[in-house]
Order: structure tokens, then C-alpha cells, then sequence
């Protein structure tokens, strides 16, 4: 078995891995289910998460224009029913409206609270689940410092894996967190997730328990810290620690405080410049090294001809690594040195032990001949008075963010009314509140993320209903967008966020509706049966990718030598994989129930397709 591998990355300049490649399935494996939390979420960017665990190429296509819009349109097909993302509520970005598959992601988004008041839900973990015929079940986790977002920061990731040993009754005692992690997730979400749903993260909670983790190379022991959850809110650093070094691009003076305490003044502290200037000496004196990160500094260094991380910017990783005899501790995850981290949010940290002369504070900062360290990324910083945050815009942050929160909570519900033609009338009403009772001098706009934001309304907060909007099909969807803005002093500050609401009275064929929309002409419709079928086979799959039947000179699908590629697909599905032709027969099937979607299917397909299908239902 290959691509089995297990890694941990900390910063390491020349070490890049980008999130999608983690997603990938192992050899011979297939995704099952995927559980993911983020604090932020950027849709684009989760629409790019199913092409992974189909294997299609993220780059086939134009490389301007992004993935194949067909091989992007399939993998969401196939996957998005098998996730389950929770972010933050009021967190996820607005993205561009021009993009009808958003469609496919709103019954996999849930938006999450933090049980304790005032505190957030942060955690950055994936839990894959992977399946292969006559092979037990195989886990990855990915413990990320970085959200769901293409932001270009520097970040670190542990990814471990590992099988469910199937012959085993009792759970290993050290995944008891990472499983009543999981098993927490539908509880912090609003509204209630779909009993589907709620039945297969509960399945992962209880299996994942049974997996035996193969860590990475030179670590010898793993534990995971759910923090913010019933039960866990154990602090991590109770372990026996001699010496402590901190990584964190967001810091409070109390919880640099008690990291600190009982060391002996050796601590190192690594920050964003921003972020240590609001601290004074007094709250740094803890520390006898102090750095500040400079990812310029790095460009300075490179080789003109490596690969360079001139896109990068600005520090994201959350590790914490602390040396005890010839041991180091290593935990990496989402929470900051900051006292709602530890007190209050939801956050997920792993913790790997090993040999403090490979992983220890020192070997990080040990610099090799001949290449660039995380050293070289920093420069010292010497403590001085701190300078305060300006209080107004403080202010300003305060009220929009209260603003944020009281619509996440609201549950809002977007009703849909089918108008003459095909228009439809959308009321946006409150849900669980009779009155929205926003902030003063906060202005509130909102419009679905379908369309832009020039046709934004405001929110009438003592109206019922509080926005209306008249649409097209392809514009209906869950998600709305949010403009808050408020003014004093002569500062102005502008935040927007989107919502997942409820959407009642939708048609039931929306989607089906949205195939025959991207599914334009036959051409389109021949490459798309031809992705379906490819089902992983990474060359086929660039060859279909490559491919554009009717154009440029070659044969119209209508011809005989159009069809050949298509034939010859169909006949290897049947002969090596046959349940890849029930999602063609699926996609038929929809498009004859209409006129339009009758007229997209090629003359004479019939005449291939139906003995190929018989036999295919002959085999069961």
C-alpha cells in the first residue's frame, strides 16, 4: 500500500504543502465522509475540496481560469453530500456571485457556537474517513494552524493517519478527545444538522476511537486537546516543561503570563511585529529571547532559481514546543497565546512527543549549510512601551462585532414564492426573535450571494418581512451576504459576512435544474459523462480534461468518430467499474424528464447506451 504517509510541517521555508494535496485519498481508496471546522470560510475555496478526493487534477485546465468547470461540477456531485464543514456563525466570506454551484455546498456548511458566551468557535481540523474493498476503514487527521481560506500566511500542519483495527472491541484510551471532539460538533451548530448528517458524524466519533495512529517519523507518542468543549478544558502545558518557546500571531499579556511562569527566563517568544508592540515590558519579561517575523526576510535569502515563497505573508502558525530532559513537546493547532483561547473557544490542539535534539527549541532555530531556516525568518525584537489600540476604531470593532452576532443568531429564514414565468419572490423574515435589536448606529445591508451586491436592501430591523428580493432560479440560494457600517468620529469601519439561512419553499428540482443550466450543449454533455466515468483514473481524467470534442476541427458528438471516445469509456466502465455507469444513467434519466434537457442528448445515443446499460443491470 503507497501514499500512506504520515507528516508534520512547522514552518520550514522549503517545505510546502499545500492543503488540497493532504486531501488527496490514498491509493485504491475512495472518500467516505469528510468532517472539517474552520473558523473562517471562503466558498471558493471549499469548492475546490471535492475535486481533491475525486483526484482531478486542480490544474488541468486553463491555468488563468482555474479547474475544469465540469471536473469541478462532478466532484461536487459526488462529494458534497459526503461533508460536513462547521465554521464560526456570521464567518464565512462573500465570494463572487458568478458561481451557480454554490447551490451544492449549502446543506454541507453548518454554522457553530462556542457553548461559553462571548467566545468563538476556532478549531482548524479535517477528519477524513476513506474506504476500500476488502480493507478496513482508514482515518487521516489534518490539525491545521490556517482556516478554509486561500489566505497566503505562513501556517503549520500535522497530519496523521491511521486504520480502524477492525477486531478491536475497545477504544484506545488516548483518541477519547479527538472522538468526543467530533461527537460535540452537531451539539454547537445552528440550526439542528439533518439526522443524515448527525448519523454519520456520530459514526466517525465512536470509529474514530479505534484507529491506530502511525505518527510521524521520529515522534514517538500523540495526544489530542479539545478545548472549549463539556469536560475538556484541561490546560495542554501541565506536563513537566523546562523550557517553552511560543508561536503565536495573536497574544494577550495574562496568557503569556502563565505560560511563562516557572521558567527561568530562557523562554522564546515568536510574534507578529503588530502584535508585540501592544505589549509593554513588563508583560514580555518572561521571555529572554524575543522575536519578531519577517517574512520579507526570506527573499533576501532565496536562491533566484528555488521555488519561492514570494506569495507569503504574514505569520498564521500556533505552536508551542517545550523541552523536558531529552524529550520535546510539540503541539500545533488553533489556539493563540491569548486568554480566550484557553478560556472560552473552541479549539483543537495535537500534541507529538520526541527527541528534543531533533524537535526541540533549538533544533527549530538550528540553521543547516546551505539552506534557509525558520531562523532566517526572524528578527530580534526589544521590548518598549507599548502602544495602545486607537479607542474609537476599538469601538467600532466592538459594535460590528456584536452586530455580526446578533444576526448569526437570529435564525434568519429566506421564503421562496414562485412568480409568474420563472421569477420567484424571497422574504426574508426573523426566526427565532420578534425583533431584530441591532447595535445603534450600525446600518445593515443584505442580498443573496447570487447576485452583487449592487442589488443589496437594507435590513428593516421592526419589519416583517425585514428584506425582499425578486429572483431567478439560478439566483435562489441559502447563502446571504451582509453589509454592516457604521461611522463615528469621522471613522468609518465596513465589514461584510456571509449566512447560511433557511430556505423554505425552494423548488425540489433546483439542482437538477442547475445540471441542465451548465450542461449547455452536447459537447459539454459528452465531456461530462466522460469525467463521470473516469472515476479517479488520474491519466484518463487529464485526457478528458484536455479534450474538446466538436471544437477545433475535430468531430461533432453527433458523428460516429465523435462518439468513439465516449464508446470506448462505456465499455471500459462496464468492464472494469460498473457502478460508474449508474451516475451516467442517473444524469440521463434527469435530463429526459424535460424538453431542454431531452434536446442535449446526442441522436443515436440511445443506440450505445441501452445494451451497454442492460448489461450493466444484468451483472446487478
Amino acid at each position: 500500500m503507497t501514499s500512506l504517509g504520515v507528516s508534520v510541517s512547522m514552518l520550514a521555508p522549503e517545505d510546502r504543502r499545500l492543503l488540497t494535496d493532504s486531501f488527496r485519498p490514498p491509493d485504491g481508496y475512495e472518500l467516505s465522509w469528510a468532517v472539517g471546522t474552520t473558523f473562517t470560510l471562503d466558498l471558493p475555496m471549499l469548492l475546490a475540496a471535492p475535486l481533491s478526493f475525486a483526484l482531478f487534477d486542480l490544474e488541468g485546465g486553463d491555468r488563468e481560469q482555474g479547474p475544469d468547470p465540469l471536473a469541478m461540477f462532478e466532484s461536487l456531485r459526488r462529494y458534497a453530500a459526503r461533508m460536513a464543514i462547521f465554521c464560526q456563525a456570521g464567518q464565512i466570506r462573500v465570494p463572487p456571485p458568478d458561481q451557480p454551484l454554490y447551490a451544492y455546498l449549502e446543506g454541507c456548511v453548518f454554522q457553530a457556537r462556542a457553548p461559553a458566551r462571548h467566545a468563538l468557535f476556532h478549531p482548524k481540523v479535517w477528519l477524513l474517513r476513506f474506504e476500500s474493498i476488502g480493507a478496513p476503514a482508514w482515518y487521516r487527521l489534518i490539525c491545521m494552524t490556517r482556516n478554509l481560506t486561500p489566505d497566503r500566511s505562513w501556517d503549520a500542519a500535522v497530519m496523521l493517519e491511521g486504520e480502524v483495527l477492525q477486531g478491536r472491541v475497545r477504544a484506545f484510551s488516548q483518541n477519547h478527545p479527538l472522538g468526543d471532539f467530533v461527537g460535540a460538533l452537531p451539539s454547537l451548530a445552528a440550526p439542528p444538522l439533518p439526522p443524515a448528517v448527525r448519523a454519520e458524524v456520530s459514526r466517525m466519533a465512536k470509529e474514530v476511537r479505534r484507529v491506530r495512529w502511525h505518527l510521524p517519523e521520529g515522534f514517538t507518542r500523540a495526544r489530542f486537546w479539545p478545548l472549549g468543549i463539556p469536560q475538556h478544558n484541561r490546560y495542554p502545558f501541565e506536563t513537566r516543561i523546562e523550557r517553552l518557546l511560543i508561536i503565536s500571531p495573536f497574544l494577550s499579556a495574562k496568557a503569556l503570563s502563565e505560560l511563562a511562569e516557572g521558567g527561568k527566563g530562557d523562554d522564546v517568544l515568536v510574534s507578529r511585529l503588530e502584535a508585540l508592540q501592544e505589549l509593554g515590558p513588563k508583560d514580555l519579561r518572561g521571555f529572554g529571547r524575543i522575536f519578531a517575523f519577517n517574512d520579507a526576510a526570506y527573499l533576501d535569502l532565496a536562491d533566484e532559481q528555488a521555488a519561492s515563497p514570494a506569495d507569503l505573508a504574514g505569520l498564521h502558525a500556533k505552536i508551542y514546543v517545550g523541552d523536558a530532559g531529552w524529550k520535546a513537546h510539540v503541539w500545533v493547532g488553533s489556539a493563540n497565546a491569548t486568554d480566550i483561547a484557553f478560556g472560552g473557544n473552541v479549539e483543537f490542539l495535537v500534541e507529538l512527543e520526541g527527541k528534543k535534539s531533533k524537535f526541540g527549541i533549538d533544533a527549530l532555530f538550528r540553521e543547516a549549510k546551505g539552506t534557509v531556516g525558520f531562523a532566517n525568518l526572524l528578527v530580534p525584537y526589544q521590548p518598549r512601551k507599548a502602544i495602545p489600540p486607537d479607542d474609537t476604531e476599538e469601538r467600532l470593532r466592538l459594535r460590528l462585532d456584536k452586530t455580526r452576532r446578533v444576526l448569526a443568531e437570529a435564525g434568519l429564514v429566506a421564503w421562496v414564492e414562485a412568480l409568474d414565468g420563472e421569477k420567484f419572490a424571497v422574504r426574508l423574515t426573523r426566526g427565532r426573535v420578534r425583533r431584530l435589536r441591532l447595535p445603534p448606529k450600525v446600518t445593515v445591508w443584505c442580498w443573496p450571494i447570487r447576485v452583487s451586491e449592487t442589488f443589496a436592501q437594507p435590513l428593516l430591523e421592526d419589519r416583517e418581512p425585514i428584506a425582499t428580493f425578486e429572483l431567478t432560479l439560478e439566483e435562489l440560494t441559502s447563502f446571504f451576504a451582509f453589509r454592516m457600517d457604521t461611522v463615528e468620529k469621522g471613522h468609518q469601519r465596513i465589514e461584510r459576512f456571509t449566512l447560511n439561512l433557511t430556505l423554505e419553499g425552494a423548488p425540489p428540482d433546483r439542482h437538477q435544474r442547475i445540471l441542465r443550466s451548465i450542461l449547455k450543449d452536447r459537447d459539454r454533455l459528452v465531456r461530462f459523462l466522460l469525467f463521470l466515468l473516469a472515476d479517479g483514473d488520474a491519466e484518463h481524467i487529464l485526457e478528458v480534461g484536455a479534450q474538446r470534442v466538436g471544437q477545433d476541427g475535430q468531430e461533432s458528438p453527433d458523428s460516429p468518430a465523435g462518439w468513439l471516445p465516449l464508446f470506448e469509456a462505456l465499455v471500459r466502465a462496464l468492464d472494469r467499474n460498473p457502478a460508474t455507469l449508474d451516475r451516467v444513467a442517473a444524469v440521463i434519466d434527469d435530463l429526459k424528464q424535460s424538453p431542454e434537457g431531452r434536446s442535449l442528448i446526442p441522436e443515436g445515443f440511445d443506440t450505445i447506451w441501452e445494451p451497454i446499460w442492460e448489461a450493466r443491470r444484468q451483472l446487478g
